[in-house]
């Protein structure tokens, strides 16, 4: 891609994330006042904007939800990353030893169907109330969908390809360094795109059912003090940041996908 193409690219997924918040704004504004939901229930879109610019105490809510946001981000960043690298080195694992995947998958997958609000008291109690227990959490919800699609994504080598490294000589090492882990290289950035609310998810379960941190902590103290400005601030700055960070990867996606297919 040449530098025009890469800039283009760019702000074409910038220029479509901006216009898909801008409409969410609008549908959130529309959708509240058709309902007929009371204001000092349903926050509308001008009350969340008083809350963090035009209010007395604006100064002190941004600051509320800063640093709300800061251990969010923190949480589920780390499980996010963790899930991901976990979930690679496992594909290429079962990508080598299909009865590893035998003995390990049926056991990822009834951990996974739990339900989080069932799982959560029982994280806590083995990995404590604070960071390791809601990184616990951002894993088991980032794992099991990143590795299956990974390991998808490893086994999708053309025949030729796997043909031509065995004529050569090449051994499993060789096929899955020079073949198989590039191939997967589009699984893994499409793993890692839809994984970012998911990790979110998890982060935000494990704030408002275990640590009371975060900004999931914040919206479970605010729903119950009945503070309904505090806690749609809340949930508008994690579904922004959010898209944000989807956007953000999208464009590493879309970049990388291309460079592969220019090398290819």
């Amino acid at each position: 891609m040449t530098a025009a193409s890469t800039a283009a690219t760019v702000l074409r997924r910038l220029g479509v994330t901006a216009a898909a918040l801008v409409l969410a704004v609008v549908l959130w504004a529309v959708f509240l006042e058709v309902a007929g939901i009371s204001p000092l229930i349903g926050k509308r879109p001008w009350d969340v904007f008083a809350f963090f610019v035009t209010d007395d105490t604006a100064a002190e809510n941004r600051r509320l939800i800063a640093d709300g946001l800061a251990v969010t981000v923190r949480d589920a960043g780390i499980g996010y990353l963790v899930g991901l690298v976990f979930a690679f080195l496992l594909a290429v694992l079962f990508s080598m030893s299909p009865a590893l995947e035998r003995i390990v998958m049926p056991t990822a997958m009834v951990l996974r169907s739990i339900p989080l609000i069932v799982l959560t008291p029982l994280i806590s109690l083995i990995f404590g109330i604070g960071l390791g227990g809601v990184t616990a959490i951002v894993i088991i919800v980032v794992f099991l969908p990143a590795l299956a699609n990974i390991l998808y994504g490893l086994r999708s080598v053309p025949a030729e390809q796997h043909d031509l490294v065995t004529a050569y000589g090449g051994n499993a090492f060789t096929l899955l360094r020079t073949v198989s882990i590039p191939t997967a290289v589009p699984s893994l950035l499409a793993s890692a795109r839809v994984s970012i609310p998911s990790a979110v998810t998890g982060a935000m379960i494990g704030e408002w059912l275990s640590t009371g941190e975060g900004l999931g902590g914040i919206i479970s103290r605010a729903s119950g003090s009945f503070s309904y400005d505090q806690m749609w601030a809340a949930a508008v700055t994690v579904a922004g940041v959010t898209v944000l960070a989807y956007a953000v990867v999208s464009v590493v996606d879309t970049l990388v996908t291309d460079r592969l297919g220019e090398t290819r």
